[in-house]
């Protein structure tokens, strides 16, 4: 008898690759997660532990997973969003200044409204300045790493298939995910730290790049646990001299032990940040975001977004 041919959507490499043979959304990022997995156990086990090194192997494994992937759509490293330009440091900056500004927005609100007081601690001007930049620099591995995990090439994957919403949501829920061991953790802590991957997430789409994303990663969290002395996701790893930071109040305000991430404060000035940078003019492409080609360029145009001819999976067609 003569056989009926199976339909071409359960044939063997439809399940691998959509039209024109590009590999499926769901397998690209199974992948990403396995390289990020292989490069950051092989480099975990060649440094000593600790923070530092720890977030070094977890930055190394995401940029590894994020080139790899875009290799395989014909596009460049530095449209993972880390560009190697004279544009960067000024990104940078920009981003650290617009984190420093959101965090210290959310602690004077607390502090006005009660949430939080500062209590008195010896110290010099000089060691202030001196505890100010080395924290700086403890802490910018760690935001990096976390923002070439998610705000890398996930988000830019899932934006150019399911559009920006869908993107910003899922990477959104998995960044909260990833604090959920964090200590004094809460329910209103997880939710303030997804609203704070949508706004980091914002900022990306926004621009292309993760220079001024990691900067503001960096900037929220050196300004909570340097600049104000609290806790930052229930974490106590600095130390300011001249003042300390203590909760106040009841727990929704104060953050109680998560810290100001822990306060509806948070949660408001946070979304209206969000709410912002989407929809205000402030934030755009640069040219050196746009030359990388990155796979989110439907959502970084400087005259809108595009409503041109789609490929597989979304993507514009060529």
């Amino acid at each position: 008898m003569p056989s009926t041919p199976l339909p071409k959507e359960v044939l063997p490499g439809a399940i691998l690759t959509a039209r024109g043979g590009r590999l499926r959304l769901g397998w690209r990022l199974l992948f990403f997660l396995v390289v990020v997995g292989v490069v950051e156990m092989i480099v975990t086990t060649l440094l000593p532990a600790g923070i530092q090194y720890a977030s070094a192997a977890l930055l190394l494994g995401a940029l590894a997973g994020g080139w790899a992937m875009l290799a395989l759509d014909g596009r460049a490293p530095g449209a993972l969003g880390f560009y190697l330009r004279p544009v960067a440091g000024r990104e940078a900056a920009v981003g650290l200044g617009l984190g420093v500004v959101v965090a210290l927005v959310v602690v004077l609100v607390m502090a006005a409204l009660g949430g939080l007081r500062w209590s008195a601690q010896p110290g010099t001007a000089s060691a202030w300045l001196v505890g100010g930049a080395s924290s700086l620099l403890f802490l910018t591995l760690p935001a990096a790493a976390e923002e070439a995990l998610l705000r890398g090439y996930p988000l830019q994957a899932l934006a150019e298939a399911w559009g920006p919403a869908a993107a910003l949501l899922v990477t959104s829920i998995a960044f909260g995910a990833m604090h959920l061991g964090n200590p004094a953790v809460t329910e209103l802590g997880l939710v303030n730290i997804a609203v704070a991957g949508l706004l980091l997430g914002v900022v990306y789409l926004r621009t292309g790049s993760l220079w001024l994303a990691t900067g503001l990663h960096l900037g929220w969290n050196w300004a909570h646990g340097y600049l104000a002395d609290v806790p930052v996701s229930g974490l106590e790893v600095l130390d300011a001299p001249f003042y300390d930071g203590v909760a106040r109040g009841p727990e929704w305000l104060s953050g109680g032990g998560f810290g100001p991430e822990g306060s509806a404060i948070a949660t408001a000035v946070t979304l209206a940040a969000a709410a912002a940078c989407w929809w205000g003019p402030w934030l755009r492409p640069g040219e050196a975001a746009l030359s990388t080609s990155p796979l989110a360029v439907t959502n970084m145009r400087l005259d809108g977004p595009d409503t041109g001819p789609r490929g597989p999976e979304g993507a514009i067609a060529a």
